[in-house]
């Protein structure tokens, strides 16, 4: 339903690309009261300590999950949206990792699915699979926002290159469509000074929809600081959308599943049931006799149609 317009309580969403070791993850430390999800072990090093930057002391680390599983990322932003986890920030580290594990676990489904209908592997179908999950996600981190808490996503960066190979731009290492979602989208490197020969570390504002900063801004010592009274200002009002853009995508990433994942997970739990009978000659024999009648070959289990397997899950789950 439409409403007036009105100045509402908004976190922001950041993403912040460069190479190892120029400042991305000591920017990102510097936001207020943050969950970290930490893909890359990277964070341990900074966990309950301070960090100083330009003489100002941070230690906003309060919450740290260290894991690329792609369904524990999905269960963190729920519990976050539904006001289990207490922050103020959501840290992502690094969106990289993660876009990686949707890829794999994209090409490895298409495969079993390829290989179960006995056909070549829709490039397709993995690309529609990736698009999808990576929208679910970014609507998820949308939502955070409109609840005011802040999405800080850091990413490696990679060249691009003219065809004399020569370095030409930057770009972020995610999915295509993933820049477009952030309001804030910062470009770290390093460089050294000349008299001091200290390494300085600089951002370089490739996009800010807040206006605080402009475009093609150099900002050394880079921090939240910059950022700050801007949402504190914006915050006063109080007034959250209470939006929820995930409201509509029914499935969740572990239950997107084509024929080819059910079929894996199917038969894990077919083989559990079946360890658990271990020892037990009598049902070993009938299990047996029913794999052999719905013709089932054990050692291609996974790749067996999903339907037959439910079968002989249920069978097995009478015995």
């Amino acid at each position: 339903m439409f409403r007036k317009p009105r100045e509402n309580s908004i976190g922001g969403k950041f993403l912040i690309s460069g190479f190892t070791h120029e400042g991305k993850s000591w920017f990102s430390l510097t936001f207020p009261k943050i969950a970290a999800i930490d893909s890359e072990a990277g964070l341990a090093f900074e966990e309950g300590k301070n960090i100083t930057i330009a003489g100002k002391k941070y230690n906003n680390l309060v919450l740290v999950d260290t894991t690329n599983d792609l369904d524990t990322l999905e269960e963190n932003l729920d519990a976050i949206i539904n006001g289990e986890i207490d922050c103020e920030t959501l840290l992502i580290d690094s969106e990289t990792k993660f876009y990686n594990a949707i890829d794999i676990g994209a090409t490895e489904a298409e495969e079993r699915k390829a290989k179960l209908a006995g056909k070549n592997v829709d490039a397709r179908a993995k690309w529609g699979r990736i698009k999808n999950i990576v929208m679910k996600l970014q609507q998820a981190k949308i939502t955070l926002s409109s609840q005011g808490k802040h999405v800080v996503s850091t990413a490696q960066a990679s060249e691009i290159k003219d065809d004399d190979q020569k370095t030409i731009g930057f770009k972020e290492e995610v999915h295509k469509s993933l820049p477009y979602d952030y309001d804030v989208r910062l470009r770290f490197y390093v460089d050294t000074d000349k008299k001091t020969k200290e390494r300085v570390f600089f951002a370089e504002v490739l996009k800010d929809r807040t206006h605080v900063t402009k475009v093609g801004d150099i900002i050394e010592n880079c921090t939240f600081d910059v950022w700050k009274p801007f949402f504190d200002e914006r915050n006063k009002t109080g007034n959250k959308s209470g939006a929820n853009f995930t409201k509509g995508l029914e499935n969740s990433v572990s239950g997107v599943l084509n024929d080819a994942e059910q079929s894996t997970k199917l038969a894990d739990d077919v083989k559990s049931l079946i360890k658990d009978f271990k020892g037990n000659i009598d049902v070993q024999k009938r299990i047996k006799a029913k794999i052999d009648e719905l013709k089932i070959d054990v050692k291609e289990m996974d790749f067996t149609d999903p339907d037959t397997l439910t079968i002989l899950l249920k069978y097995i789950r009478t015995l």
